[in-house]
């Protein structure tokens, strides 16, 4: 990765420490973590980009053994001393994703890349190299904001964007290359060698992250359940795709 890249995460990363950060409504990211991780779990799970272990803390609950990877030391310490306990062989690795996938030295039940893959230079570079880090009956479990959300549709439709896959204010300030629809997800997954074998619409997002923060919690986590009422335009999608075709 360039040096470019790294200052660029840096940036990116002080946002995400900012106050403003810290007034988003993190209804929906929770709410998404609970349903995409099977209630089963499984044998092994690879979290590429633990952050403060949100997800570290459920997939531990959920599997026999947990690596979480994330490029900030401070938080893969945290993470590993905090989840200790949780129930998993919990491992930390200090390192780039990027840098991390060339040569992991064994593969995993399940894969997790959840709001990553619209940061990223290169997506499909990284989904054929999380592909070679299943197992062979292993699968991926990827989440990404959905361009086609209502409140990105009322956005264009009131001139705020130009048009319906066009970054966003808010998306740059957060480091997005791109905004993904359905199509380009399953596009990006296939190409990269993957099977699509479920997909599901999470949250409901009339009004963006900063207009819902006046709603109270009952109706925030109302919002989070009804992605089934417009299933082509949620706020999130949760695709899982597996490394092998299971027909």
């Amino acid at each position: 990765m360039s040096h470019n890249e790294k200052d660029r995460l840096e940036q990116i990363a002080g946002f995400y420490h900012s106050s403003e950060a810290a007034q988003a409504v993190d209804h929906f990211h929770l709410y998404l973590r609970d349903i995409a991780i099977p209630r089963e779990g499984g044998r092994s799970a690879l979290e590429l980009g633990c952050g403060s272990g949100r997800w570290t803390g459920v997939l531990c609950e959920r599997y026999q053994e947990v690596d979480a990877v994330d490029a900030a030391a401070e938080l893969v310490a945290h993470v590993v001393n905090e989840m200790k306990n949780k129930g998993a062989t919990l491992r930390g690795h200090v390192n780039l994703i990027e840098d991390f996938l060339e040569s992991p030295g064994r593969t995993w039940h399940h894969v997790y890349l959840t709001m990553l893959l619209e940061h990223v230079e290169d997506p499909i570079d990284i989904l054929v190299k999380a592909k070679r880090a299943c197992d062979p009956d292993g699968s991926i479990f990827v989440a990404v904001p959905n361009a086609l959300s209502i409140h990105r549709i009322v956005a264009m439709r009131a001139g705020l964007i130009p048009k319906i896959d066009e970054l966003s204010k808010s998306d740059l300030k957060v480091g997005h290359r791109r905004v993904y629809t359905l199509d380009l997800l399953k596009h990006h997954l296939t190409a990269a060698g993957f099977f699509i074998s479920e997909v599901t619409p999470v949250g409901l997002k009339p009004i963006t992250h900063q207009q819902m923060q006046i709603l109270p919690d009952s109706v925030l986590w109302a919002l989070c359940q009804s992605g089934d009422l417009a299933p082509d335009n949620p706020a999130y999608f949760v695709v899982r795709a597996t490394a092998e075709c299971m027909l």
